[in-house]
C-alpha cells in the first residue's frame, strides 16, 4: 500500500555526512564519506532493520538521524518539516522525539547515578520540572517493562542489576519522553542468547502498544526476520537495497545482500558439507571509495564500463522494493538476470 503524507514520519533526501580528515591538525587530506547519498522513507509505527558489515556507515547514519552528527548535504524531513540543525530550539524538540537504545547497557548507564536519577535526567534536561510528574512517568514506563515492584529498583545503581535488567533501564530511559521513533543500535549483541529473545520481544511489544517507529541497527540478518517489516541494506555509506523482510530473505536482489545471507550461520550439521560463497576483498575505504558502484570490486556480476564507472540509482522492483544495482536497470533485463 502506498505511503500517504499522514503515514510518513521521517524522510531522507540525498543525505550525506562527511568527516574531514586533517594532517598535523590543519592540512586537509580528504573526507570520510560515512553517509553518502542516502534516501529512505519511514512510516509511523513501522519497524525497519538497518543491516550491513561493520564500517558500512550504519551508526553514522543513526547518529545523523538523531541529530548527533550534522549532515553535510541533503535533507531530513520529520513530520513534514525539514530538520534544521542550526535552530537550537527546534533541534531540542526533534531530539526529544527520538529514543536511543545503546549496544552496551553497562557502558550506557552512568555508574554514579541511581536508576531513578538516570530515568529522570532526560525529563529534567527537557524542562519537566514537576518531580511528581517525572516519578509518575517513571513508574508507568517501569511497569510497562515488567520491572516491578518499581521502588525496589529506583534506589539501586547499574552495577547492582543483571545485564538484562540494565538493558531494560536503557529502554526505559529511551521511552520516558514518549518518543515517536526508537533507534536501537545492536541492542542485544552484548546479552546472553536467552535474554536476547526476551529483549527483542519486549521492544516489539512496546512498539505495537505505543505505535512507535523503530530502526533496528544490526549486522546479524538471522534476527531481523522475527522483528522487522522492512530491511535497509547498507554498504559503503549507501543504502543498496530496501525491501519487505520476506521478499528479501526469499529472493535478495543486490549481490551484496545475497553475500550477507550466505554468511548467516544456521545450526545445521549438514553445513559441514556445504560450501558458502564469500565475496573476495574487503569493504571499501570511505576515505577513498571506488568509482561507480561501491561493491563492484567484489562483485562477480560486475558489468565493465558501467558498474566501475557510474553510481547506480535506486531501481524500482516489484512489491515496493528498491535496489541500487545496474543489473536491474530495466524490468526486461532484470527478468533475465540470474544472481
Amino acid at each position: 500500500m502506498p505511503t500517504t503524507e499522514n503515514d510518513l514520519l521521517l524522510m531522507a533526501k540525498d543525505l550525506r555526512t562527511w568527516f574531514e580528515i586533517k594532517k598535523w591538525g590543519f592540512l586537509h587530506v580528504g573526507h570520510v564519506r560515512a553517509v553518502d547519498g542516502v534516501n529512505f522513507t519511514l512510516d509511523r509505527g513501522e519497524s525497519v532493520s538497518l543491516v550491513g558489515e561493520s564500517g558500512c556507515g550504519k551508526s553514522s547514519l543513526a547518529k545523523t538521524i538523531m541529530g548527533i552528527h550534522q549532515p553535510t548535504e541533503g535533507e531530513l524531513i520529520f513530520e513534514g518539516n525539514t530538520v534544521d540543525s542550526t535552530d537550537e530550539q527546534s533541534m531540542r524538540q526533534y531530539k526529544s522525539e527520538i529514543g536511543f537504545v545503546q549496544q552496551d547497557p553497562y557502558g550506557a548507564l552512568p555508574p554514579f547515578m541511581s536508576i531513578q536519577r538516570i530515568l529522570e535526567e532526560p525529563m529534567i534536561v527537557n524542562g519537566i520540572k514537576d518531580k511528581e510528574k517525572r516519578l509518575k512517568r517513571i513508574h508507568q514506563v517501569m511497569e510497562e517493562l515488567k520491572m516491578t515492584p518499581v521502588e525496589d529498583f529506583l534506589k539501586k545503581y547499574p552495577h547492582m542489576l543483571s545485564g538484562g535488567q540494565q538493558q531494560r533501564i536503557v529502554i526505559a530511559r529511551s521511552l520516558v519522553l514518549n518518543p515517536k521513533l526508537i533507534m536501537a543500535d545492536e541492542p542485544v549483541s552484548m546479552l546472553d542468547a536467552s535474554v536476547r529473545v526476551e529483549i527483542l520481544e519486549l521492544i516489539k511489544k512496546i512498539q505495537a502498544e505505543r505505535e512507535l517507529a523503530v530502526i533496528y541497527i544490526t549486522h546479524d540478518l538471522s534476527t531481523v526476520r522475527y522483528f522487522s517489516e522492512r530491511i535497509w541494506v547498507m554498504y559503503g555509506g549507501k543504502i543498496v537495497e530496501q525491501s519487505p523482510v520476506r521478499d528479501l530473505l526469499k529472493e535478495p536482489a543486490h549481490p551484496y545482500t545475497r553475500a550477507l545471507l550466505e554468511a548467516i550461520s544456521e545450526p545445521d550439521a549438514d553445513n559441514i558439507h556445504n560450501y558458502k560463497k564469500v565475496p573476495p576483498g574487503e569493504p571499501p575505504s570511505l576515505l577513498n571509495p571506488p568509482r561507480g558502484c561501491r561493491f563492484h570490486p567484489r562483485c562477480e556480476h560486475m558489468i565493465e564500463g558501467l558498474c566501475d564507472q557510474e553510481i547506480p540509482p535506486d531501481f524500482q522492483l516489484a512489491n515496493n522494493r528498491l535496489t541500487a544495482c545496474w543489473l536491474f536497470r530495466d524490468e526486461e533485463e532484470a527478468g533475465d538476470v540470474a544472481i
